[in-house]
Parts: C-alpha cells; sequence; structure tokens
C-alpha cells in the first residue's frame, strides 16, 4: 500500500508543477509581488506570504526532478528552503500577545515545515528561526497540533533541554517517549509515522494536513529532522525501513554550497532591517 500512495503523490506532485495556474500563483505572482514589495517597507505582509509561496514551489519543482533523477534539483529544493525561512524569518518582526507574554508572529504548521526541511537539509542559515519557534509557548498552539508540537519538542532535544511529553502529542509523543530506547523499538516508532503522514497529505475545509505543502509532501523531512537531531547528540540513527525512506528524495542528498540567488539576497537584506 505504501508503495501505491507513494506513486500516487509523485503523480500528484508532478501535476501540480504542470498547472499553469500554480506556476502563476506561486512562482510568477510571488515574484513579482516580492520585487514590488522591496521598494515599499509597509509591504512585509505581502513579502513574507510571497517568499514562502515562492519558496514553495522550488520545493516541489526541485523535489520532482531530484524523484526523476536530476540531482541538480536539490540546488532548487535548498533554494526553496531558504525562500520560505526568510520570510517565516520576517514574521519574527512582528510580536503577538499570548498569556506568557510577547511571541513571534509565527505560523506554527509553516514553520514546523520549515524546521524539518532545515534540519533534513543542515541549512546553515536556520538557527534564528529555530530558536524563535522554540521559545513559542503552548499557548499557540492548538488541539489539533500535535505534529508542530512535536517539533518545538525535537528542538527542545537537539537544544539539550528536556521535552514536554503530553497526551496532546498524540502518534508523535512515542518518538520522544522512546528517544533513549534500543534502535529496534524507535525504528518501529518511526515507521509508524511514515504510515502516519501518508494520511496526512490531504487538507478538508478547515482542517489543514500537516503534509499538503509541495515540499513535505513526499519529502519525509520529520523523520530526517530526527535522524538529524540524534546525530547532533551522538546518538545512532536507526534505519526505518519504509517505502518512502527508499526514494532518491532519502537515498541521495545535496552537494556543495547553498545555492545564491538575486531576489533571495535582496529579501534578506530587506528582511534584516526589519528585524534587527
Amino acid at each position: 500500500m505504501a508503495i501505491t500512495d507513494i506513486t500516487s503523490l509523485q503523480r500528484r506532485l508532478r501535476e501540480w508543477t504542470l498547472q499553469a495556474s500554480n506556476e502563476r500563483n506561486y512562482f510568477r505572482g510571488p515574484q513579482q509581488m516580492i520585487a514590488s514589495a522591496l521598494d515599499d517597507p509597509r509591504r512585509t505582509t505581502q513579502l513574507s506570504i510571497s517568499g514562502y509561496l515562492l519558496g514553495g514551489w522550488h520545493l516541489g519543482c526541485g523535489q520532482l526532478a531530484v524523484l526523476q533523477g536530476d540531482m541538480t534539483g536539490w540546488d532548487r529544493v535548498r533554494l526553496g528552503c531558504a525562500f520560505q525561512r526568510t520570510a517565516l524569518w520576517l514574521r519574527c518582526g512582528r510580536r503577538t500577545q499570548s498569556r506568557r507574554g510577547e511571541a513571534a508572529d509565527l505560523p506554527v504548521l509553516q514553520t514546523a515545515n520549515c524546521a524539518v526541511l532545515a534540519l533534513a537539509l543542515d541549512d546553515p542559515e536556520c538557527e534564528e528561526l529555530l530558536a524563535a519557534f522554540a521559545a513559542l509557548p503552548d499557548d499557540r498552539f492548538g488541539e489539533d497540533d500535535a505534529y508542530p508540537l512535536f517539533v518545538r519538542e525535537l528542538l527542545a532535544l537537539r537544544d539539550h533541554r528536556r521535552p514536554v511529553i503530553t497526551p496532546r502529542l498524540g502518534i508523535y509523543g512515542d518518538v520522544l517517549q522512546l528517544w533513549t530506547s534500543d534502535d529496534q523499538t524507535l525504528s518501529r516508532r518511526l515507521l509508524a509515522l511514515c504510515e502516519h503522514r501518508l494520511t496526512r497529505t490531504r487538507s478538508a475545509p478547515g482542517k489543514p494536513a500537516e503534509f499538503d505543502e509541495p515540499g513535505v509532501m513526499l519529502f519525509p523531512a520529520e523523520i530526517l529532522a530526527v535522524r538529524a537531531t540524534r546525530r547532533s547528540l551522538d546518538l545512532p540513527t536507526p534505519k526505518v525501513e519504509h517505502a518512502m525512506m527508499f526514494t532518491n528524495l532519502v537515498t541521495t542528498s545535496p552537494t556543495g554550497a547553498w545555492p545564491e540567488d538575486p531576489l533571495l539576497a535582496r529579501m534578506r537584506a530587506a528582511v534584516s532591517k526589519v528585524t534587527r
């Protein structure tokens, strides 16, 4: 069943990249919006939204290329991650009130996905965003935010802090609960997450699915983020025998320096003025 699901998701991703409306809404439109918003410091909302959408386009197209055997697609994947990270960091310049004081104005699901992508891809400029997300208080997470909460607690482990494990974490809590168990036990829990993610790739009205975005639809970034976190802590990284872990997105990896992009460079310069 998993292989059938993955084939179906790959076909869905390919069709998504071929739709003219998606190219307009995720690529050409956001590029134009970013270029115009850069000249107006009041348009930070448009800049953030457009940067995130453009990042999604690069992630989806890059991952499809990698899946089809074109390893140059990894540069587009990393470029997409950089656009989304920069767009979300811009949101950190705005603060919202919570019961525990002010917190960064971050959308928890989108930031969780960006965080695991950054960890999986070894993003060299992600630490400020990860720290802002890790500092979000509990009341910023809703009843259906088990996955974003899991990512926050994974970042706590990465920072050598004890995670807060509650029933709100659902299936994700098992991974944290068994963090120091034997490889085989943890591997089974990660296998369960792989199966779970296949059921969470289609959103319903008012109920967004965690992995409905092109950048995480087929890329098990949360599993790779667990591996990256364990490596950073000098812990063994268990092998997960699931079909999703044997596509080119997992068996290959990007090489060389992160790609440069003139529009991204301009956007980062503008964001630094707002967030410094």
